[in-house]
């Protein structure tokens, strides 16, 4: 049996075995297919489940495959003290994910010929320093252009964009622009203020009206927006002040551009969709957010590698409070994973969505 084949029958009948979470039916060519896929489908089963009895992570997994929504499952509680069970429609923090919407923005300014990928720091900053005035938009996208990673000392420290500019344009280059790939959190935070120049309004005022407005994104926003209710906000449970969210502690520019922003799985799976879709800037005819950038990035702040013999798309986000979120795409199988957590352990900690994915699903899936 292929490979590819006993992945589909895999997810069908993980699917068909949750009946209440089914949205899709395929059916099986032989009874000994099915017994394959079957054992492997109660060896996962099994696991996810103890996993979670033993409360290693609470939150939501969807698993798509095109257009077919093939599983949804919710586990534990979005709040423990209430007992307030989690579901797809519960927001919660998405760590780095973030990035990808800053990623866009930037590429539907390009897309509009608004920006160009080779624009460089001194066409929007005049006054930067000498060395950072060559690094180039492309740069700051592909984690390419060899800035450092943090401008701050933590996510929450009181800044304003003037403040971050300055302290960003004070980091030593790690080495040169396009030939160091080094994960920069603070090249991040300058795309934003460089949405701002551009566009002339926040940053956040973009995201909202050309990202999430035409996609009907209604769960997802920045920390301490209005219009995200507390009593749909799952609290983080492990790591720092357990039992509390990061929604209220409030967004600065230690951390805008780079994280900072909450969704739901519900609207984090039409986000990555809107994204494999190709359909995000309708002005441009390729899809800008999955054009390869270098060996490791394409340019919407999405991985691409291999990973047990198969290729994958992959953006993941986590912090120091709990939450930790995913959204991986299998091209050779056209299936879309996303999983939002809200509660880790200190084995697995802030690479729990990586951990469950990599150490427990992959191998029995493999096997």
């Amino acid at each position: 049996m292929s490979l590819k084949y006993l992945i589909s029958s895999f997810f069908t009948l993980f699917v068909l075995m949750n009946c209440s979470s089914v949205l899709a039916e395929q059916n099986l060519n032989s009874s000994s297919d099915t017994k394959s896929s079957q054992d492997l489908v109660s060896k996962l089963s099994n696991e996810l489940h103890r996993l979670h009895e033993e409360e290693r992570f609470d939150g939501t997994i969807i698993i798509t495959s095109g257009t077919k929504e093939l599983f949804r499952h919710s586990y534990g509680f979005s709040d423990k003290t209430t007992r307030l069970e989690n579901t797809s429609e519960v927001v919660t923090d998405i760590g780095s994910i973030s990035k990808t919407f800053t990623a866009a923005a930037i590429l539907k300014l390009v897309s509009e010929d608004k920006l160009e990928l080779e624009t460089t720091i001194a066409d929007i900053f005049p006054d930067s320093p000498i060395d950072k005035k060559e690094l180039t938009i492309r740069s700051l996208l592909s984690h390419s252009s060899g800035l450092d990673n943090f401008h701050n000392e933590t996510d929450f420290d009181p800044m304003s964009k003037d403040e971050a500019i300055n302290k960003i344009f004070s980091l030593r280059l790690l080495g040169e622009q396009s030939q160091t790939i080094a994960y920069s959190n603070a090249a991040y935070t300058l795309l934003a203020a460089i949405v701002e120049e551009v566009a002339q309004t926040s940053f956040q005022t973009y995201v909202y009206e050309n990202l999430l407005n035409p996609l009907k994104l209604n769960d997802t926003g920045f920390y301490g927006d209005d219009h995200i209710r507390d009593s749909i906000f799952a609290k983080g449970y492990g790591g720092r002040d357990s039992g509390k969210t990061t929604f209220e502690k409030g967004l600065t520019w230690a951390l805008v551009g780079q994280g900072g922003m909450v969704s739901s799985a519900n609207d984090l799976s039409i986000w990555f969709s809107a994204i494999l879709d190709g359909k995000l800037f309708p002005d441009s005819q390729d899809n800008l957010m999955l054009q390869k950038a270098n060996a490791q990035w394409f340019l919407g702040n999405i991985r691409h590698f291999s990973s047990w013999g198969t290729l994958s798309y992959y953006a993941g986000g986590s912090t120091d409070f709990g939450y930790t979120a995913l959204v991986q795409y299998l091209p050779d199988f056209e299936v879309s994973i996303v999983i939002l957590l809200n509660s880790y352990i200190d084995e697995y900690g802030n690479a729990s969505h990586q951990k469950l994915s990599k150490e427990h699903i992959f191998p029995i899936l493999l096997e």
